[in-house]
């Protein structure tokens, strides 16, 4: 990335990867990354982890595909700790079971809440992403 991710304008940050979301991919994507010892931030516009189960919180909400289908195959303990009430969970029984993830494998704290992407600009250097936590991002992936 080098001197192709400086700008005249404002600090960057430079990392391996940016993970724009909290959400069940923006979890794992995380938690993959990290474990590759990648330089890795995550940003969410929200101000929790979730996602989709995060923003809708309407009366009924719920899973339309059996639940098992959003837990995370790669943490054998936990798929046989955890287990959901029923077949096709509500809205909160599934951020609970995110807010789980996050919090037993310490991924909260690599997010930056409350930050929405405002641009993402790509060159041969990687992506370039104004926020408004981080000045400027540049990242390769």
């Amino acid at each position: 990335m080098g001197d192709q991710c400086k700008s005249d304008r404002m600090e960057t940050t430079e990392l391996d990867a940016l993970v724009v979301g909290a959400g069940v991919a923006g979890l794992y994507s995380m938690h993959r990354l990290r474990g590759l010892g990648l330089a890795v931030v995550g940003v969410e516009a929200g101000d929790g982890v979730g996602g989709t189960w995060y923003w809708n919180r309407y009366p009924g909400c719920r899973c339309d595909v059996p639940t098992i289908e959003y837990s995370y195959s790669w943490d054998e303990e936990l798929e046989q700790e955890w287990s959901f009430p029923e077949s096709m969970s509500t809205q909160p029984e599934i951020e609970r079971y995110l807010n789980h993830v996050a919090d037993r494998h310490d991924l909260r704290k690599h997010f930056r809440f409350e930050t929405r992407v405002t641009r993402a600009t790509y060159a041969l250097a990687g992506w370039s992403t104004p926020t408004a936590a981080i000045a400027s991002t540049c990242a390769g992936w």
